[in-house]
C-alpha cells in the first residue's frame, strides 16, 4: 500500500471521496487500512463498507478467490474484514492489493447523499449499542417485574411494561433498517403495543417475560460452551506473573499487555504469545501443535499462550496478549459459528420470516370480517419463529458444549449437521488407527556398508521430524548408544523421505518410491524386503552416495481401541470403512484385517488420499477423514467432516472440523451420536413449534383463544422447544440410538 491520506466514509477515485455519489467507478481505489496483523490472520478496515450498498459482497469475493485465503468475515458497522488465510499460499501485501483493486462497478451509497447515509449509519450503530447495553437477563428481570405490577395493578406497571418492550423494539427496528423488512420482533412489538393500547398489561407482560426468559436461556447456553471451550484449552483462570523492577505480580493472564515482561516458571502455562528476552527451557506445546515430545527454547524464540514450560525458568516480552493469540483462534472458531449456520435451521427460520406478512394480513382480515381487536392483536402474536429462532441455536450449542465435556471438539454447527449424514468414513492408519510409536525391529545392512553406520547416518537424516517412523529410527540408534551426526542441506518429500548431506556423504532415507525416484538399485535389498513383508512390518530404505546402504524394518501397535471403534462405525450404519496409508500393502492388509476395515488403500501419496474422497464424494458419499498427521491435509481439506486428534499435527488440527482432545478413537462414534441426536432435537422442536402455532392460529381465527391463551402456545411452546433443545446438557444418555444395519 502507498502512502496515501486516509478517508472516513467513502471511497477514493481520481476526482476525490467516494461517498454518497460513487461517482467514476472505473477510477476508483478502495481504502483499506491494516488494523491488526498476526501469523495467518489479518484484521482491515475499509471505511467505505458502512455506507455503501453491495461492498460487503464485493469484499468477500475479491478476497475468497485468493489461494490460501480460508475464511473471511466482515462486520459493516465496524467497517472491518477478518481474514485467516495460509501463510504458506499467499502473504498480507497480496490480499491487500487485490481488495484495492476491487471491481467497485454496481455498488451502491446508502440515501442519496452524505447526510442521508450518515443518518442510516446513526442509526445503525445507536440501535446495536443499545441492544448490547441491554442483555437478555435485564430485558427477563424487566419484563417480569412489569408482569408482577400489572398483577397487582401497581400505577408505575405501564411504564415498567413500555420499558420491557424497548428490547423488542430495538430488534424490530434494526431488522426494518437492515432488510428493509417486518420480522417476527416487528409482530411481536405490533401484538404487544395493542393489547397495552387496549389495556391488557398482563397479557403484553406476559408475552414479553416469556421472549426475555427464551432469549436468557440461548444466552446461558452460549456463554456454558465458551466455558467448555476455555476449559479444553486450559486457559480458564489462568494466571501470570508480571515483572515489574524487583518485583513479581501475579495477575489475571488476560490482562497482560503487548510490551509487558512476564516470568514462566516449571509446570506453569505460558500466559500469552511472545519472545524470550532470557533464560531457557523446554515447553510442551502440544496443545497447539500436537508434538508431545518438548521443544526447547532459548533467548530469542518464540513461544505461545496455552502451552506448558516443563522445565527451566524464561522470562519473555508479551507479543499478542491472551485474546489475540494463537490459542484463542480456537475458541474464535466456535464464537464464529455462526447460529444459524446449519441448513435444516436457516430453511425453518426461512420459512417461518415468510409467515410474517401473511399472518399481518390474516389478522387484518380478520379484524375488517369481526371488527374485533382482541382477536386481530391475539394473531398477531403468533409468529412460527420465535421459538426456532431459540430453541435450534440452543439445540446446536448445548450439543457443542455436551460434546466438548466429553472429549470432543465441534467447531461449527455446520460441521454438526454434516457429522450426522456421515456415511463413509476415511481413517488414516499411522498414528490414527496405530499408536503412532513404531519400533525397530531389525536392520539390515547391504553392499558392504556398517549396520551401525547405516543408523547412525539415517538417524541423523531423520532427526527433528516428527514422522513415526524417523522418531523410531532416532530411538533406535540413541538406545544403542550410536552418535548422531549433524546434517546439512536437508530436503523433506511429503510422503517419500528426506534427504540430506551428512559428513560429507548424501544420504537418503525413506520409501522405496523415494529410492526408485532418485534412480537406486534395490536388487540387493529384496532378500530383506521379503522377510519383512512376510512379517508384515514396514520398511525404511537407507542409500549412502547413490547406493543402497541397509533397510530399517519397524513396527507399529494397533490402538487398543481401534477394532472396537471400526465395530461402532458398521453399527451405525456407516456404508464404507477405508484405511488409507503410504504403508506397503502387506502390512496395511495385516493391520486392516485384524479392525476390520472394508477397503484399504495402500502406498497412498497425499493427492492419493485426497482423490480417494474426492472419488467417494462423487459416488454419494457424505465422507468424513480422520487423520492427524501433515499428509492427511489434503484428504481432510476435501471431506465433508474432516476429523483430526489433538495429538496430530498443527496442520490437522487446522483442516480440521472436529478434534478429539483426550485422543480416544472411540469418540469418532460418540461424535456421530451427538450430532446425530442435535438433528432430531432441531426437527423435534421444529414440529412442536409447528404445531403448537398453527393450531392456536386456527382457534384464535375462530375466536376461540384470546391474547392470554396465544401468548401461552406461542411463547410457551417456544420455551418448552428451548427446555427440550437443553437435554444435551441435562440428560446423559440423550444421544443413544438403536444400532442400524446396511
Amino acid at each position: 500500500m502507498g502512502a496515501r491520506t486516509p478517508v472516513d466514509d467513502g471511497l477514493e477515485h481520481s476526482g476525490g471521496k467516494v461517498g454518497g455519489a460513487l461517482g467514476s467507478q472505473s477510477a476508483a481505489s478502495l481504502d483499506v487500512h491494516v488494523v491488526h496483523s498476526m501469523a495467518g490472520r489479518l484484521r482491515l478496515k475499509i471505511p467505505a463498507m458502512r455506507y455503501n450498498v453491495g461492498l460487503e459482497e464485493k469484499v468477500l469475493g475479491a478476497v475468497t478467490i485468493i489461494d490460501g485465503v480460508k475464511s473471511a468475515r466482515t462486520n459493516r458497522l465496524a467497517a472491518s474484514l477478518v481474514i485467516d488465510f495460509d501463510q504458506q499460499a499467499t502473504d498480507e501485501q497480496t490480499i491487500v492489493q487485490a481488495l484495492e483493486q476491487t471491481d467497485l462497478s454496481s455498488v451502491k451509497p446508502v440515501g442519496n447523499g452524505t447526510n442521508a447515509h450518515s443518518l442510516v449509519f446513526t442509526i445503525e450503530r445507536l440501535l446495536l449499542v443499545m441492544e448490547q447495553k441491554i442483555p437478555p437477563v435485564v430485558q427477563f428481570a424487566v419484563s417480569g417485574a412489569a408482569l408482577g405490577m400489572s398483577i397487582f395493578g401497581l400505577p408505575v406497571a405501564p411504564l415498567v411494561g413500555c420499558a420491557a418492550g424497548v428490547p423488542i423494539l430495538i430488534r424490530a427496528t434494526q431488522t426494518a433498517v437492515r432488510e428493509k423488512r417486518i420480522s417476527v420482533d416487528g409482530l411481536d412489538g405490533m401484538a404487544a403495543l395493542l393489547m397495552m393500547l387496549n389495556r391488557q398489561l398482563t397479557a403484553a407482560t406476559f408475552m414479553m417475560t416469556l421472549i426475555g426468559l427464551g432469549e436468557y436461556i440461548r444466552e446461558l447456553t452460549a456463554n456454558r460452551c465458551q466455558k467448555i471451550v476455555d476449559d479444553l484449552l486450559g486457559m480458564a483462570g489462568a494466571s501470570a506473573w508480571l515483572v515489574k523492577g524487583q518485583k513479581r505480580i501475579c495477575i489475571p493472564a488476560d490482562q497482560v499487555r503487548r510490551g509487558d515482561t512476564v516470568v514462566v516458571y516449571p509446570g506453569d502455562m505460558i500466559p500469552v504469545d511472545g519472545r524470550i528476552t532470557g533464560g531457557e527451557g523446554l515447553v510442551n506445546q502440544a496443545s497447539l501443535t500436537g508434538e508431545s515430545a518438548p521443544v526447547e527454547v532459548r533467548e530469542g524464540a518464540p513461544v505461545y499462550a496455552a502451552t506448558v514450560l516443563m522445565h527451566g525458568q524464561i522470562y519473555l516480552t508479551c507479543e499478542q496478549p491472551l485474546d489475540k493469540s494463537r490459542a484463542q483462534t480456537v475458541i474464535d472458531l466456535v464464537n464464529a459459528a455462526p447460529i444459524g449456520e446449519t441448513k435444516i435451521q436457516n430453511y425453518a427460520a426461512k420459512m417461518a420470516d415468510k409467515a410474517v406478512m401473511p399472518i399481518i394480513a390474516s389478522s387484518i382480515a380478520s379484524f375488517a370480517l369481526t371488527r374485533d381487536v382482541t382477536r386481530m392483536m391475539s394473531m398477531l402474536i403468533y409468529d412460527f419463529s420465535t421459538g426456532i429462532r431459540i430453541s435450534a441455536p440452543t439445540a446446536v450449542l448445548a450439543s457443542m458444549a455436551h460434546a466438548g465435556k466429553h472429549g470432543i471438539l465441534i467447531k461449527s454447527g455446520g460441521a454438526l449437521e454434516k457429522l450426522a449424514h456421515v456415511n463413509a468414513i476415511v481413517f488414516d492408519k499411522t498414528g490414527t488407527l496405530t499408536s503412532g510409536n513404531p519400533h525397530v525391529t531389525a536392520v539390515h545392512a547391504t553392499n558392504g556398508f556398517d549396520g551401525d553406520n547405516v543408523i547412525s547416518l539415517a538417524a541423523a537424516v531423520e532427526n527433528r521430524l516428527s514422522h513415526p517412523a524417523a522418531q523410531a529410527i532416532v530411538n533406535y540408534a540413541s538406545e544403542r548408544g550410536l552418535a548422531i551426526p549433524h546434517r546439512t542441506k536437508a530436503s523433506h518429500s511429503v510422503g517419500m523421505g528426506v534427504a540430506a548431506t551428512v559428513n560429507g556423504k548424501h544420504v537418503l532415507a525413506g520409501s522405496r518410491r523415494l529410492m526408485e525416484t532418485k534412480k537406486i538399485d534395490l536388487k540387493a535389498a529384496e532378500p530383506f524386503e521379503k522377510l519383512a513383508i512376510k512379517r508384515g512390518d514396514s520398511l525404511a530404505y537407507i542409500a549412502i552416495d547413490g547406493v543402497v546402504a541397509g533397510v530399517v524394518a519397524y513396527a507399529d501397535s494397533i490402538r487398543a481401541e481401534a477394532a472396537e471403534t471400526i465395530a461402532k462405525m458398521h453399527r451405525r450404519g456407516i456404508k464404507k470403512v477405508v484405511m488409507a496409508t503410504g504403508d506397503i500393502e502387506t502390512s496395511a492388509r495385516r493391520i486392516a484385517q485384524t479392525i476390520g476395515v472394508d477397503e484399504v488403500l495402500a502406498g497412498a501419496f497425499p493427492e492419493n488420499k485426497a482423490k480417494l474422497v474426492q472419488d467417494l464424494k462423487a459416488q454419494g458419499y457424505v465422507v468424513a477423514v480422520v487423520g492427524d498427521g501433515i499428509n492427511d491435509s489434503p484428504a481432510l481439506a476435501h471431506a465433508d467432516v474432516a476429523i483430526s486428534l489433538k495429538a496430530g499435527t498443527h496442520a490437522a488440527r487446522e483442516h480440521a472440523d472436529v478434534v478429539l482432545t483426550d485422543d480416544n478413537l472411540e469418540r469418532v462414534a460418540q461424535a456421530i451420536d451427538i450430532a446425530r441426536g442435535s438433528m432430531r432435537l432441531i426437527k423435534e422442536t421444529m414440529g412442536l413449534v409447528a404445531v403448537a402455532n398453527g393450531s392456536g392460529l386456527a382457534l384464535t381465527a375462530a375466536g376461540l383463544v384470546g391474547p392470554a391463551g396465544a401468548t401461552l402456545l406461542n411463547n410457551g411452546s417456544a420455551i418448552v422447544a428451548a427446555m427440550n433443545s437443553l437435554r444435551p446438557l441435562l440428560a446423559p444418555g440423550w444421544s443413544k440410538t438403536k444400532p442400524r444395519v446396511h
